[in-house]
């Protein structure tokens, strides 16, 4: 028996360490009252790359953020309507990447020191070659929600977060994963007076 709670404890615990909490950089007109709209109409957005992406990855961008953005506002409430004068609200988003290259973590953790022990003997690489170099991606999603009679933004989610995936398909799912998060944070729709 206390091996398995044992077993259930180290599950618990690798699930809640794999877990990753970022934080929501939000933004909300004092004024707005956001709750107390009703509607809100899809209005697009763009993808804003060190590269041009192809046409492919980046439709397949618009398309899961699209989904992932409506589904979350649907659950706190809102109706989605085709005609835009006829929402409350206009939504849209931006996806913004940068990328960079940096020296790659080669170090064996828990391992001697190489100059004790080397795996079958290799001779080291000598200290005269440059460090490895790894590309590194970071990617920012941005959904506004306006107001269409003004025009006035009146609630902005942003997450940025560094990824090493090496496929476009990688990309696209961190992508809408991080627009799925922003859309998490905006306010539920109040039911009632």
């Amino acid at each position: 028996m206390n091996l398995r709670r044992w077993l259930v404890v180290t599950l618990l615990l690798t699930a809640a360490g794999c877990a990753t909490t970022r934080e929501v950089d939000r933004f909300e007109a004092a004024d707005a009252d956001i709750a107390g709209k009703r509607t809100f109409a899809w209005t697009g957005g763009e993808c804003c790359m060190p590269t041009t992406p192809s046409a492919e990855i980046e439709s397949g961008v618009a398309e899961h953020v699209r989904q992932a953005v409506v589904e979350e506002l649907m659950r706190k409430g809102y109706v989605e309507v085709s005609d835009p004068a006829a929402a409350d609200m206009h939504v849209s988003y931006q996806v913004a990447g940068t990328q960079r290259f940096v020296a790659a973590e080669d170090q064996r953790v828990g391992a001697p020191s190489p100059n004790v022990l080397t795996p079958g003997n290799a001779p080291l690489p000598p200290a005269s070659l440059p460090p490895q170099e790894m590309r590194v991606r970071e990617g920012s999603v941005i959904v506004f929600v306006e107001d269409p009679k003004s025009g006035r933004l009146i609630w902005r989610g942003l997450l940025s977060d560094e990824t090493r995936v090496s496929t476009p398909e990688g990309a696209v799912h961190q992508l809408t994963e991080l627009a799925r998060q922003v859309a998490r944070e905006f306010p539920a729709r109040r039911t009632g007076p």
